[in-house]
């Protein structure tokens, strides 16, 4: 692959395309919605883009994997199970479908496969169109499917004992609407700490989140225990059984009025961040704790009292009878030299269960988590250029081959180059993104360029740019209609954003310096593209999303260079009106430079804070939120105030939308829409599809009033 370097007056060199690329139709949205995808195994994937697919049975003679498709026509996603005898996947063997389920909710239809101990039965969370999520045996030899649950709710995790006889799993809450309480209707509700979304929607009574889960333990052929736990437990916390079936592990979040007041003395990698937590903050922290649960008893209680970050990931001891993992430690019962070393630094232990009893040891002394090696390595491999399809190898003979060709259909596509960038931002740091180049390029023709946001991995296959996210990135598609598209950033050097976080010229915070550094880094490429002559300076796009929505929406109220259109994608915006309807949040805050929007606070607010510098927009700008939870709330600082102002602005809302997008016909709306906005106001091109009339004429009269000035403020 070739590296595009920073080097002055360089052209971006580029092989001559062939008859038979020119043949080759260029890639759709649809295309990427159509895409086959393997759902990843249960592995640790670490860094490795390509990680491990396989679930192999406990003898090692079978292995399974999950193939996800985008159905358009139904609204759906597919999902195959599908099974390989180890002796043979080197010959190219044609897998055997156990089971093909579809899901129009945006939940998996097949996912946390596990195989029980007989080597025959795989238990899976499965789904049909309209049904709640529940848990699913197959035999493997008579693919005869049967449910295990029946839960009134989604379940969205789970363990499993190794005989199959008892499941710990988590489900949805059931909704509550407030209003339908008889004490609410009597005598009027409460608002404690719910931020202002979920009031709207009336889907909470007391709870800070709608989306916490219940942790049940189900019997075989008994009815569920619900487990009562201290804490918050999201859908994506671990859930784990111990190999001898004894007992369980549950990670639990912690609110920060549930913080106990011993452990402010831990002294934290970030001290200053990880206390306000303790004195200034409610809601969300980034502590959590393991509770145990007494799969005999029914009940569940914390590991320990100490805190951790996150959740350290732990190993059973194959009896089943400890814990392995890196934590933080308790204090208490310890003397003084033991306690202030326990309160500087974690620690690799062994935790004895029941008795707690913990023995410091070394990383090497974690025992590994199966007892031998797959005789196969199963992998994903891709590149910028190629195309993910399934690979395997033997690890005694290291004989290799193409196990799964995935997208066959690739072939008659035209993609066009994909490069690896490096570009200067300010104080001359290095900065890499992704290139993705027209498949007509020419050297010598000034492209539009569109900037998309959140980050680059120069080792892994993408469609849209960003890991097949789906939310308005559209990297592939919008090349396909004769844009440059630059997926940016990465510092080239990770050590860069400390020093760029401690440096004041940045900004009062190490989250301000952050944003004020991106934004320099989106000038910084539209300059070195310019002086290679590859892109049009006055027709730059640019999108943001999640996140990044702050950065973009700094870029287009305090940068100097203009941008002939935007999209704000389902993020914070950093603005006065989402810190009071979201409630606070000190890296969020901190954003504009001070932890509110109060008192010697406000100066720098009213600076730095997008929402109040609207009148310095200049660009059109598309808006896009997701979610009944978060819902249009998210932007509507935007929508409203660039709306008021007389600047051309449209809103695109999807109520049922997750954040990062699954269903295809949202996906569709989300991507399609980015490639149509940008095409409209960088080529001036549009879709003469029917069904778009409408859009155009939006469009066409956001135009006219942009081109004649209409604006209250310019």
């Amino acid at each position: 692959m070739q590296m595009v370097t920073p080097a002055m007056g360089a052209q971006i060199q580029l092989p001559a395309f062939s008859a038979r690329d020119v043949r080759k139709r260029p890639v759709t949205v649809e295309d990427g919605i159509r895409m086959k995808q393997i759902i990843d195994g249960d592995c640790s994937r670490g860094s490795d883009p390509n990680g491990c697919v396989a679930h192999f049975s406990p003898d090692g003679k079978r292995f399974v994997m999950v193939v996800k498709q985008g159905i358009l026509e139904s609204n759906t996603n597919e999902f195959s199970l599908l099974l390989f005898q180890t002796a043979d996947p080197l010959d190219s063997p044609k897998p055997d479908i156990l089971v093909k389920m579809s899901s129009n909710s945006n939940r998996d239809a097949i996912q946390k496969v596990r195989w029980l101990d007989d080597n025959e039965t795989i238990v899976f969370l499965g789904e049909h169109p309209g049904t709640t999520a529940q848990i699913y045996t197959v035999d493997i030899k008579s693919k005869q499917v049967k449910r295990i649950s029946n839960h009134r709710t989604s379940i969205t995790n789970y363990d499993v004992t190794p005989d199959g006889q008892e499941v710990l799993f988590l489900a949805d809450t059931p909704a509550i609407r407030m209003k339908d309480e008889e004490e609410v209707r009597r005598d009027g509700a409460i608002i404690r700490n719910q931020p202002l979304p979920e009031l709207l929607e009336g889907n909470c009574s007391t709870s800070t989140y709608c989306a916490q889960q219940q942790v049940f333990l189900q019997r075989r052929k008994e009815a569920p225990i619900h487990i009562p736990v201290k804490g918050l437990v999201w859908d994506r916390n671990p859930v784990s059984i111990a190999p001898n079936g004894r007992c369980g592990v549950v990670g639990a979040n912690l609110l920060a009025k549930d913080l106990p007041s011993s452990w402010r003395d831990y002294q934290f990698d970030e001290n200053d961040y990880m206390h306000g937590f303790f004195f200034n903050t409610k809601g969300a922290t980034p502590f959590a704790q393991y509770l145990v649960v007494d799969l005999e008893k029914g009940a569940a209680e914390p590991l320990w009292d100490a805190p951790m970050i996150q959740f350290p990931r732990f190993t059973w001891a194959r009896d089943g009878h400890s814990l392995f993992l890196n934590s933080y430690l308790p204090l208490e019962e310890t003397d003084s030299d033991e306690r202030r070393t326990r309160k500087e630094s974690a620690f690799p232990v062994e935790v004895k269960l029941p008795s707690r009893e913990i023995r410091k040891i070394t990383e090497n002394e974690f025992p590994k988590e199966v007892d031998n090696d797959p005789p196969l390595s199963v992998k994903i491999e891709q590149g910028l250029e190629s195309s993910p399809n399934v690979f395997v190898s033997d690890r005694r003979t290291q004989r290799r081959g193409l196990l799964l060709d995935l997208n066959p259909q690739f072939g008659q596509l035209n993609f066009g180059k994909v490069e690896s960038f490096e570009w200067k931002a300010a104080d001359g740091l290095a900065v890499v993104g992704g290139l993705y180049l027209p498949p007509d390029y020419a050297p010598g023709k000034r492209y539009p360029l569109v900037i998309q946001t959140h980050g680059f991995d120069s080792y892994r296959f993408s469609m849209d740019g960003s890991n097949e996210w789906g939310s308005g990135f559209a990297a592939r598609f919008l090349a396909a209609k004769g844009m440059v598209v630059l997926q940016a950033y990465c510092l080239k050097d990770p050590k860069d954003l400390a020093r760029i976080g401690s440096d004041p010229k940045w900004g009062a915070t190490p989250q301000q310096a952050e944003k004020k550094f991106a934004v320099t880094a989106y000038e910084g490429a539209i300059d070195s593209l310019d002086k290679r002559g590859l892109i049009d300076p006055a027709r730059v796009g640019i999108l943001g999303f999640s996140r990044t929505v702050c950065f973009v929406a700094d870029a287009l109220t305090h940068s100097n260079y203009r941008f002939a259109a935007a999209i704000l994608v389902d993020g914070i915006d950093c603005g006065y009106f989402g810190y009071l309807a979201f409630g606070g949040h000190p890296d969020k805050d901190a954003l504009n430079g001070g932890r509110t929007p109060f008192g010697q606070n406000l100066t720098a607010w009213l600076a730095e804070a997008p929402g109040f510098n609207l009148d310095k927009v200049h660009t059109p700008v598309r808006l896009e939120a997701h979610g009944a939870s978060s819902g249009a709330l998210e932007l509507w600082e935007w929508f409203s105030g660039l709306s008021r102002l007389g600047k051309p602005v449209e809103y695109l809302y999807l109520p049922d939308g997750k954040h990062i997008l699954v269903k295809p016909w949202e996906r569709r709306a989300s991507q399609q829409g980015a490639v149509d906005w940008f095409s409209f106001w960088l080529n001036g091109e549009e879709d003469p599809t029917a069904t778009k009339r409408n859009q155009y004429d939006r469009w066409r009269e956001l135009r006219n009033e942009y081109s004649a000035g209409t604006s209250l403020i310019h």
